[in-house]
C-alpha cells in the first residue's frame, strides 16, 4: 500500500474543510428557513385568534421546534466565519506570536468544550431513542427529533474551533447577515 505524501494529505483535508463549510452554509440557509417559520407561524396564530377567533394548536410548537433547531443550525456558521462574541483587548495588545498562541489556545479549548458537549448529547439521543421518549406536547413528537440538533451544532462547532487553530492568521469569508 502506497503512503500518502503531505500534499495529498493537504488536498483531502483541504476537499473535507470546503465539504464542512458547504454543510454549514447549506444549515445557516436552513436556520434562516426556521426563522421565516417562526414568523409565519406567529403571524397566522395572531390574525387566527384575534380577527377570527381560532386559535391554533400547533402554532407554539412549531415555534419552539424551529427556534431550536434554527439555533443550532446557525452555531457552526457563527463559529466558522468567528462571528461569536469575542472580548479580546488583552489579546490585542500582545505581540504576533504571542496572539497566535493565545487564539490557538482558545480555539483549542472552545474546541474540545464543544466536542463534548457534543459526545454528551449524542449520548442522550442514543437514550432517548432506545427508551423511546416523547416531547411533552399537543402532538408529541420523538424528543431525538430535536436533541440531534443539539449534536449536529456542537460537534460542528467543535470541528470549526479546531479548524481555526490551524487557520489562525486567516480570515474566514463573512456569511452572516
Amino acid at each position: 500500500m502506497r503512503r500518502q505524501s503531505g500534499e495529498e494529505m493537504n488536498s483531502v483535508f483541504k476537499h473535507m474543510g470546503s465539504a464542512h463549510d458547504a454543510l454549514t452554509k447549506a444549515g445557516f440557509v436552513l436556520a434562516q428557513l426556521c426563522l421565516l417559520t417562526i414568523v409565519l407561524s406567529y403571524s397566522y396564530e395572531i390574525v387566527a385568534r384575534y380577527f377570527f377567533n381560532a386559535p391554533t394548536w400547533w402554532s407554539n410548537e412549531i415555534v419552539a421546534y424551529a427556534l431550536c433547531i434554527g439555533t443550532f443550525l446557525t452555531l457552526p456558521e457563527v463559529t466558522r466565519t468567528k462571528g461569536h462574541i469575542a472580548i479580546d483587548f488583552v489579546i490585542g495588545i500582545l505581540g504576533p506570536k504571542s496572539r497566535r498562541t493565545t487564539n490557538i489556545a482558545i480555539a483549542l479549548c472552545s474546541a474540545i468544550t464543544c466536542l463534548i458537549l457534543a459526545w454528551l448529547f449524542l449520548q442522550a439521543n442514543i437514550a432517548q431513542f432506545q427508551r423511546g421518549e416523547m416531547m411533552v406536547r399537543v402532538k408529541p413528537i420523538p424528543k431525538v427529533w430535536l436533541s440531534v440538533w443539539l449534536t449536529y451544532g456542537f460537534a460542528s462547532a467543535g470541528l470549526h474551533f479546531l479548524r481555526h487553530c490551524f487557520t489562525t492568521d486567516q480570515e474566514p469569508e463573512s456569511g452572516i447577515v
